[in-house]
């Protein structure tokens, strides 16, 4: 295994990748595309189950050693419209919405494009044997999605964040929490909201790696309440250029997906 000083060297894969790799010729990558398929069912406090796909286009460029930034373009398919998919979660919107707005048939499933998302990282502290890496960040996320489907909210997202990430042998330990600012969609409900993501993971071997998280987010919305998911979540090294992810979600609130599950698979240059 790895001593510490060398995690260091490829912090910028533990970015990229989500975990680390072994290979001294994946370290000079800066580069990740990938694409996921995502799949949740759940009646998200509404009384009606929706189910959900989400097919989410990645790109992760990582140009310093400290600097990152992820791209996130999904698409999406939902069975009906009792919900809206913002910011990577789903949420009902106000009932007050619903009633003012009778063309809007809630009953008829919806496809298009999601609401982008741009998200950058900065290294305030790299890990050392005594301190854990510090990353400051910030979240953007576009009105590209169709509200009146859905598939948006119709406003400009964004917020700051902090994370936290130490090794301790094989085991690591990342903690992330942001706060979210949602723009001013009263016919929606739209409420400012802030999330707390907690994780641990055990390195099985230089290829493969699971982990267990919990993320939690206060009511993004007047009609909904707290989110609270757990995750059990696998990443894999298939080679240098190659690495595969997959998770089951269970939903522990009201207003969370009752079950999902999802996988990915990412080039890196």
């Amino acid at each position: 295994m790895r001593t510490p000083g060398s995690k260091i060297t490829i912090f910028a894969l533990t970015v990229l990748l989500g975990f680390p790799l072994a290979s001294a010729a994946a370290e000079n990558k800066q580069l990740s595309v990938g694409i996921g398929l995502d799949y949740a069912t759940g009646d998200y406090g509404t009384g009606q189950t929706t189910d959900s796909l989400a097919i989410p286009f990645v790109v992760d460029f990582y140009p310093t050693k400290r600097l990152d930034f992820e791209l996130v373009i999904p698409y999406l398919y939902q069975s009906n419209s009792n919900t809206i998919f913002a910011n990577g979660m789903r949420f009902s919107m106000a009932r007050t919405s619903r009633r003012m707005r009778p063309s809007f048939n809630l009953d008829q499933s919806q496809s298009g494009l999601g609401d982008i998302t741009l998200t950058t990282g900065y290294a305030l502290l790299l890990e050392t044997e005594t301190m854990p890496l510090v990353r400051a960040l910030f979240y953007l996320k576009f009105p590209t999605g169709d509200e009146n489907k859905g598939l948006g909210t119709g406003e400009l997202a964004a917020g700051p964040g902090i994370s936290l990430s130490k090794w301790y042998d094989n085991w690591n330990v990342y903690g992330e929490t942001r706060y979210i600012f949602q723009g001013t969609n009263s016919d929606i409900g739209l409420k400012d909201y802030f999330t707390l993501d907690g994780e641990v993971g055990y390195l099985v071997s230089p290829n493969f790696f699971p982990s267990i998280a919990l993320w939690y987010a206060t009511p993004p919305s007047d009609d909904s309440s707290d989110i609270l998911e757990a995750r059990l979540k696998v990443k894999y090294r298939i080679s240098d250029d190659w690495h595969a992810e997959g998770y089951l979600l269970r939903g522990l609130s009201n207003n969370s997906a009752d079950f999902g599950l999802g996988a990915s698979i990412f080039y890196n240059f």
